[in-house]
């Protein structure tokens, strides 16, 4: 594949890669969220439930979305991959299995974004729709990656490639990890768009986007460090058809992107005044739809490879 075709290829998963990521914040938004309403049960701060509360109200209105692009993705694929579908949706896919736990999260997601008020009173049982909806999330992406890279191969090349070295489980990881760094990563620009709708103060709103960009950081360097196993674990031929051709390039420079990221993130993270550096957030969003764009052109290529 020529530098030019790798290219048109990055500009041809624009637009996929961004509805995916919408997708992939609305999967992650209850790991955020439920994580800040613990802490802020077990340390007492107010100011972490409200941040909680206002990624679980950036999960509801993400999670229309989330359907429409999911069955979107679905009917796109019927008609256009009929063959990749008929293996995707075969008994004996574990492709059902991604769907039997988004179809969990479908139920549970909702439930929890939306009785953060009415079940203030029952934590616990809030905190368990958030605990379930958010490891329904995580099986369904983490089932999802092994059944496309998979679909068609012969179950003797299905049990190799579920191998303790396989490159399947940084793979999985990652895209777990990319749905919180999408939630966190989002929920910096959703607390500036909403700063003035909801006025909980300028304190709150400091304290807020420093937690929301050091979410982010952390998992943006996560998501790095699986690019790294996924590189120490690939497979010779497919180290070979990647690395030695402008595909690696495009891999770099998707993992350069997402370090911008990271260094972006970091300067409102450490600021004691965020709000003056709101534009960043925005270029940070917009860097991480190209990064994922990079590494969706990966994967793509990955699942022709294999």
């Amino acid at each position: 594949m020529s530098m030019q075709e790798s290219l048109i290829l990055v500009a041809t998963m624009l637009a996929p890669a961004f509805f995916s990521l919408i997708g992939m914040a609305a999967l992650g938004c209850p790991a955020v969220a439920v994580s800040s309403e613990a802490a802020a049960r077990f340390k007492g701060r107010v100011f972490l439930d409200k941040y909680g509360q206002q990624v679980a109200a950036m999960g509801a209105v993400l999670f229309p979305l989330f359907l429409i692009i999911l069955a979107g993705s679905i009917g796109l694929a019927t008609v256009r991959f009929p063959q990749l579908t008929s293996r995707l949706l075969d008994p004996a896919s574990p492709f059902l299995i991604s769907l039997a736990a988004l179809g969990v999260f479908a139920l549970l997601g909702p439930a929890y974004f939306l009785t953060w008020k009415k079940l203030r009173e029952s934590r616990g049982i809030h905190m368990l729709l958030g605990i379930g909806a958010a490891l329904a999330a995580a099986t369904g992406v983490a089932v999802t990656v092994p059944a496309k890279l998979l679909a068609g191969l012969p179950p003797e090349a299905v049990q190799a490639g579920l191998g303790p070295g396989s490159m399947l489980w940084p793979m999985a990881t990652m895209h777990i990890i990319l749905c919180v760094t999408a939630a966190a990563g989002l929920s910096c620009v959703y607390l500036v768009l909403r700063r003035h709708r909801d006025d909980f103060g300028r304190d709150y709103y400091r304290f807020s986007l420093n937690l929301a960009s050091r979410w982010a950081v952390a998992a943006m360097l996560s998501f790095l460090a699986c690019q790294g196993w996924l590189l120490a674990v690939l497979p010779e031929p497919l180290a070979t058809m990647t690395t030695g051709t402008p595909l690696g390039l495009v891999w770099a420079a998707g993992c350069g992107l997402g370090l911008i990221c990271a260094i972006l993130w970091l300067v409102t993270a450490r600021s004691q005044t965020p709000l003056r550096f709101k534009g960043l957030t925005f270029v940070a969003a917009c860097l991480l739809w190209l990064m994922h764009a990079m590494n969706a052109t990966l994967f793509m290529n990955f699942m022709t490879m294999l």
